[in-house]
């Protein structure tokens, strides 16, 4: 069991706050009503994976406080851009499935999108407003309806999900980056830090280290037929021409 937590205290002043933060686009009916009850002004994100999400997040921050960003904020900020230089050689055209919580999904979806991924076969166990962003995220051949199917029918070379689908990923004969609730089988994996400048660098490298670990293949170079080839490549390439 957890401990600590909001008391009842600090929420009957939330209307004394000068703003409010909404993180998760399920919790924005609930703002809606804080906001009218109170009339305190929010900042609503719809997730706080990725580098403009991040971004925008920081600049709420720095905007509420009249303060500039802290050095050390700008120092994560500058180390994410350089994890997202360094895996997306191996993300880039990645064709992923996502079994998530909404909110979840949307992040992961939106974090995998921007890196250069497919996203080829998505659920989530109830409806929510954001599934509709997450529709607008996909590209033209990805396919957002049966789970069971889906992912081997497209092909996808890892899944994102909870323990649940630790199944449905050696069925698949790929990997499983655990992601949600419940992690049953992953001891400290609630733990795990997904948002922020440093979250998102994390999850970039697990992703990362998943596809170098199983063997990513990366799509050969094309070599023109003109190219000059020395040694071996040049006996072949007559013996070919002959």
């Amino acid at each position: 069991m957890t401990v600590g937590g909001t008391p009842v205290s600090d929420i009957s002043s939330m209307g004394e706050s000068i703003a409010t933060l909404v993180l998760g686009n399920s919790l924005f009916e609930a703002a809606d009503f804080l906001k009218q009850q109170t009339g305190v002004p929010d900042y609503r994100f719809d997730g706080l994976m990725g580098l403009d999400a991040v971004d925008n997040f920081i600049a709420a921050l720095a905007e509420i406080s009249g303060k500039p960003v802290p050095e050390k904020i700008e120092r994560q900020r500058a180390q994410l851009q350089d994890a997202m230089v360094d895996s997306h050689f191996m993300l880039g055209f990645a064709r992923i499935a996502i079994a998530a919580d909404p909110d979840l999904l949307y992040g992961f979806s939106r974090l995998v999108t921007e890196m250069g991924c497919e996203v080829v076969a998505a659920v989530a166990p109830a409806r929510a407003n954001i599934l509709q962003r997450c529709l607008q995220l996909r590209s033209a051949s990805a396919i957002w309806k049966t789970w069971r199917s889906r992912p081997q029918r497209n092909g996808a070379q890892l899944v994102i999900s909870n323990s649940h689908a630790v199944e449905t990923a050696r069925r698949l004969g790929v990997p499983l980056l655990r992601a949600g609730f419940p992690q049953y089988d992953l001891i400290g994996g609630y733990q795990r830090l997904w948002v922020g400048y440093r979250g998102t660098r994390q999850a970039l490298f697990d992703l990362a280290n998943l596809f170098v670990e199983h063997g990513h293949q990366e799509p050969e170079p094309y070599v023109s037929i003109y190219t000059q080839r020395t040694g071996e490549h040049r006996a072949t390439s007559a013996a070919g021409g002959h």
